[in-house]
């Protein structure tokens, strides 16, 4: 593939995440909502990518990594805002989104 053509790509996947993190970011706002980091043991995950938000919906819990290029969308979450929350319930992709339909 040529060097322009994986440029492209690249900036069109980074446009896709910035939306998205602006629709997860307004989420945060509306519902309790915190910070995790993915432990850096984990290195199935880079390092600019270990920042976590976890917002609770009321059909359970929904997070997301943001890379941290993105993190200020969150400046206003601390880390476990939501002293409850032992951390991410296991859910899988298919179930954060099937919880995210439900609102």
């Amino acid at each position: 593939m040529p060097a322009e053509e994986v440029t492209i790509l690249r900036a069109q996947k980074n446009a896709a995440y910035s939306e998205r993190n602006q629709l997860v970011a307004a989420l945060s706002k509306l519902f309790p909502s915190h910070l995790l980091i993915h432990p850096a043991a984990d290195v199935t995950w880079e390092e600019g990518w270990r920042t976590i938000v976890c917002i609770h919906l009321p059909a359970g819990q929904a997070a997301w990594h943001f890379h941290d290029s993105e993190r200020h969308l969150l400046s206003h979450l601390k880390d476990k805002d939501v002293p409850e929350c032992a951390g991410w319930d296991g859910h899988t992709t298919e179930e954060k989104y099937q919880r995210l339909s439900q609102l």
